[in-house]
C-alpha cells in the first residue's frame, strides 16, 4: 500500500508531444492515428517528441483544429481537404492554403446498416424510416444528406436522427432507429457491434447507376465494396457495392520538415508492421500511402517519398 500511495517521481523535463486529431473511438481515424503513433513512438526518446491520439468529431473538426494550432496533425477525407484548400463547400470564400498532406490512408466506404425487421433492402426503402445520419457538422451528416438526395429522397422523406456515429449501433439495437449511414473503413467495431446484436441487420448496397453517376461527377470518390466476411452475423452475405473516399494524414505548412520526414520514414520503413496494427490497414499499398496530392505534399513527406523512389 505504501508503494501504491507514494507519488511516482516525475521527470524534470517531460517529453513534449504532438497530437493527431482523429475521430470517435470506434471509427477508422482513431485506428489510423493510434497505429501511426505506435510506430513513431518506438523512437520517440531518440527524437525527443512523441505522438498522441486525440479523439474528435471527425474530419471537419480536425481541419479546424490543425488550422488553429490545437493539434499538430489531423486526418480527413480527401474532398474535405480539397474544399478547405480551395475555399469551397463549408469553407466557401475562406480558402486555407496552409494545409499540407503527409500520408495517404485507406479508403472509407459509405456504409448503410439497416435492421432486417424494418424491411429495408435498397436505398429507396429508407422512405418513412428512422435513419441516423451522424452529428450535425460532421462529414457523415453532410454526406448522408447528399446520398439521400442522390437516391431520390429528400431529408424530409425520412425521420432524421443526428446522433454521433459512435452511438448508431446501440440506437439500432435498442430499436430507436431503423438504419444508419456511416462513412468508415472496414472492418469497423461499430458495424461489428450492430451485426452481432439480437436485432438482425444487413448492409444496404448502392445501385450501380448511382455509383457510376457519383464517381463520374467527383473524381475523388471511388467505387468501393464492403466484404460481408468481416461481419459473419449479417443477415445477407456477399460483397456490398458502394462508394468510397480516401483519407489523408495532414498538417500545416509551418510544421518542421524534419519532424514530418521522420514520421513518414518510420511508417514507410516499417510498412508491413504498420499494416499489421489493424486489419483495416492491410489494404493500403506504399504507392497509395504516397498518393495524397489533393493538397500540396509537405516538404518533409515529399523528401522521403522521393528518396525512396515512390514518387518522382
Amino acid at each position: 500500500m505504501a508503494i501504491l500511495l507514494t507519488p511516482a517521481a516525475l521527470p524534470a523535463f517531460p517529453q513534449p508531444s504532438l497530437s493527431i486529431g482523429s475521430g470517435n473511438t470506434t471509427g477508422s481515424y482513431y485506428v489510423f492515428s493510434s497505429a501511426i503513433a505506435k510506430i513513431f513512438n518506438r523512437r520517440c526518446a531518440e527524437y525527443g517528441v512523441r505522438l498522441t491520439t486525440v479523439s474528435s468529431q471527425g474530419a471537419v473538426a480536425n481541419v479546424e483544429s490543425v488550422l488553429e494550432g490545437k493539434t499538430a496533425f489531423g486526418i480527413a477525407q480527401a474532398d474535405v481537404l480539397r474544399d478547405a484548400a480551395l475555399g469551397t463547400g463549408r469553407w466557401a470564400g475562406k480558402s486555407q492554403p496552409g494545409l499540407r498532406a503527409v500520408l495517404g490512408l485507406p479508403v472509407e466506404a459509405v456504409t448503410v446498416v439497416a435492421a432486417v425487421d424494418a424491411g429495408i433492402s435498397r436505398m429507396s426503402d429508407l422512405r418513412g424510416k428512422r435513419v441516423n445520419i451522424g452529428a450535425e457538422g460532421s462529414f457523415d451528416h453532410d454526406y448522408a444528406v447528399s446520398l439521400l438526395r442522390l437516391s431520390g429522397l429528400h431529408p424530409s422523406d425520412v425521420i432524421i436522427s443526428a446522433h454521433p456515429a459512435a452511438l448508431a449501433s446501440e440506437l439500432l439495437q435498442s430499436n430507436h432507429i431503423d438504419a444508419y449511414i456511416y462513412t468508415v473503413a472496414h472492418p469497423n467495431l461499430a458495424v461489428m457491434e450492430a451485426s452481432t446484436g439480437r436485432r438482425k441487420v444487413l448492409l444496404v448496397p448502392l445501385d450501380t447507376s448511382l455509383i457510376a453517376q457519383v464517381t463520374a461527377e467527383n473524381p475523388l470518390l471511388l467505387p468501393a465494396v464492403v466484404p460481408s466476411t468481416f461481419y459473419p452475423g449479417l443477415e445477407r452475405a456477399g460483397v456490398v457495392p458502394t462508394i468510397g473516399i480516401r483519407s489523408i494524414l495532414f498538417t500545416r505548412s509551418d510544421m518542421a520538415e524534419e519532424t514530418v520526414y521522420r514520421l513518414v520514414r518510420e511508417i514507410m520503413t516499417s510498412f508491413d508492421l504498420f499494416r499489421r496494427q489493424h486489419p483495416v490497414l492491410q489494404v493500403l499499398s506504399s504507392r497509395e500511402a504516397a498518393d495524397a496530392a489533393v493538397i500540396p505534399l509537405h516538404p518533409g513527406a515529399g523528401r522521403f517519398f522521393r528518396q525512396a523512389g515512390i514518387v518522382p
